[in-house]
């Protein structure tokens, strides 16, 4: 693959929940028998660097590690070669979650947005081009914070693959090139303290880190 540089413009941002069977377990969710889709505002978009501000007075903010995938071409009903002509470049996104809230709102049987949709809670880290089809067979993801390693997982722990997702949302929803695609998150997920300090890994590189700082008000 190519050197990482920052996506130049980013479209909608589309979800995959429970896509690791490990992880539907430890939140007590069924495995899903098809992808399950949601979005998150392209607005909470901030860049995997530096300092990452997230509100204190919202409860509990978890980290989910997942890797990212942009388009480069529009796509509508793609068949899997269209789909893998369409990719563009991966990287590694947080899907950051207010946790105390989605349990609110899921019990009330409510959409999820308030809590998926919050002030800079989709951290992206740079992204690099994809050369090689066989290269989405063969991504694996790290989480490293304080210098413990909190999450990994890999494409080949996916229920569903990064083709079959693109293939799946694309027979339903209209893609634009510079749409982003988060894949799912592996177990282990937690809290985000203030302080932590984040490094992201693909394939065995770090490619973003970041310190969290939880504050009441953000600019």
């Amino acid at each position: 693959m190519n050197s990482f540089s920052i996506a130049k413009t980013i479209g909608s941002i589309y979800c995959v929940g429970r896509n690791y069977a490990d992880h539907a377990k430890e939140l007590k969710n069924p495995v899903p028998k098809e992808p399950i889709i949601f979005t998150k505002s392209p607005a909470c978009f901030v860049p995997f660097e530096g300092k990452i501000f997230l509100p204190l007075n919202l409860g509990r903010c978890d980290y989910e590690t997942e890797i990212a995938i942009q388009l480069g071409t529009d796509l509508y009903q793609g068949d899997l070669d269209r789909v893998l002509q369409a990719i563009s470049s991966v990287g590694i996104a947080l899907d950051l979650t207010l946790r105390d809230q989605q349990n609110e709102l899921r019990a009330k049987k409510y959409p999820w947005d308030l809590a998926k949709s919050f002030v800079n809670a989709c951290p992206l880290s740079k992204f690099r081009k994809v050369d090689r089809v066989t290269e989405l067979e063969e991504l694996e993801i790290r989480l490293e914070i304080n210098g413990e390693v909190r999450q990994k997982g890999s494409t080949k722990q996916m229920l569903f693959s990064i083709q079959d997702l693109l293939c799946f949302i694309s027979q339903h929803i209209p893609l634009r090139s510079g749409d982003i695609i988060l894949t799912g998150t592996p177990p282990n997920v937690g809290p985000l303290n203030n302080n932590d300090y984040l490094v992201a890994f693909l394939n065995g590189e770090a490619i973003a880190e970041a310190e969290i700082i939880r504050k009441l008000e953000i600019d």
